[in-house]
């Protein structure tokens, strides 16, 4: 399913793949084009390694960095491809998209360094360590440190969401001059409020890693009832967050098979005034 969404085309009739919009950015302009190659350059700064391996055992030796590069990647590439869908969807170039894509371009470069470390704690690091049986990986991630470094992900992460809310806010409200029909103006403020609670998601991590740091280093290096209490909160407050989605997710469902029910699809209509 997430390679469908991600290389998806749109159809010849000029409609995104899931026929909910039709395609109001028929070119690539001068902002798309200055974030596309801000985002090449923010994948160079991912590559495996800066020289090629002169020798088989450092070609061997890229091979554990190979999953975190995946990994990187297709977060860069998702990101790429939230943005492209919204220029494609609504072709907006007017001075409130261009200030929200500096800022979001601005995040994606602040973000890379976190997000290859990350990746490689996970999918190279952290396995290492558990299968040698040692405690090697706290060498790299030390305990006392964990929620800053969760902080600084909660804040890449919400700011990243908050400027997609504010875009496809901004798209609504835009709804007239761009002639949104009534599933389009549905599916913008749907992805406007998707967004919106990924924000407010990594809002209430970055509190929860307030609140863990200031329960202070030796709190932490412990893992004492205080410590064990502020962790379990983490989990209580992503249980919450799921049962509202679902909910959530439901109801937007129902709502948008009765539009479609009612109204014809953007490209049926779009189809019926081509010549």
């Amino acid at each position: 399913m997430l390679l469908r969404y991600l290389f998806s085309r749109h159809d010849r009739d000029g409609v995104d793949a899931d026929g909910a919009f039709r395609l109001r950015g028929a070119g690539v302009s001068r902002l798309e084009g200055l974030s596309d190659t801000v985002f090449g350059f923010a994948i160079t700064l991912l590559v495996i390694s800066t020289t090629a391996p002169a020798t088989a055992v450092e070609l061997l030796a890229l091979q554990h960095r190979l999953l975190p590069f995946v990994a990187s990647f297709t977060v860069l590439f998702i990101v790429w491809r939230a943005q492209f869908d919204f220029f494609r969807r609504f072709g907006l170039e007017d001075r409130r998209t261009v200030m929200l894509t500096g800022v979001l371009l601005m995040i994606v470069l602040l973000a890379i360094y976190p997000l290859r470390f990350l990746s490689g704690f996970l999918l190279d690091t952290l396995p290492a360590a558990l299968l040698a049986h040692d405690d090697s990986m706290k060498r790299i991630m030390p305990m006392d440190m964990f929620p800053r470094v969760v902080l600084l992900y909660a804040l890449g992460l919400g700011g990243v969401s908050a400027v997609f809310a504010l875009l496809y806010r901004h798209a609504a409200q835009q709804h007239v001059s761009l002639a949104l029909g009534e599933l389009e103006l549905f599916d913008t403020r749907s992805l406007q409020r998707r967004f919106a609670g990924m924000a407010l998601l990594s809002g209430a991590i970055a509190l929860w890693c307030v609140g863990m740091l200031s329960l202070g280093a030796d709190h932490i290096r412990a893992r004492d009832k205080s410590w064990l209490l502020g962790y379990g909160s983490m989990y209580l407050i992503a249980g919450i967050f799921g049962v509202a989605r679902t909910i959530s997710r439901g109801r937007r469902a129902r709502t948008r098979a009765a539009i479609i029910a009612d109204a014809p699809s953007p490209g049926a209509t779009l189809r019926a005034h081509t010549p």
